[in-house]
């Protein structure tokens, strides 16, 4: 579809810049395509998806290294059981 509006989109020069960076990048296309594609892309569904999951990931890194601890005290609790009952079998 050939493209015949026009969209002015203010911008500082190194959001500009950067934008020129990605389109050279991607192709080389123009940024006026780049910013095509990203429209055509946009899903606000994943978009919300994404933020969750972004939510989710924090939750998981604040919780990761407690839960190797506690998995670690188990295994050792699990050794020490293991080796009472075994001492007490012979």
């Amino acid at each position: 579809m050939a493209a015949g509006e026009r969209v002015v989109v203010l911008m500082s020069r190194a959001e500009k810049a950067a934008l020129e960076a990605k389109a050279a990048s991607a192709g080389p296309i123009s940024a006026g395509e780049l910013i095509r594609r990203a429209v055509e892309a946009y899903d606000e569904q994943a978009q919300t998806e994404a933020e969750e999951l972004k939510a989710l990931l924090r939750v998981l890194a604040a919780t990761h290294a407690e839960t190797l601890r506690q998995l670690e005290r188990a295994e050792r609790k699990l050794d020490e059981t293991l080796s009472d009952l075994a001492d007490a079998g012979r």
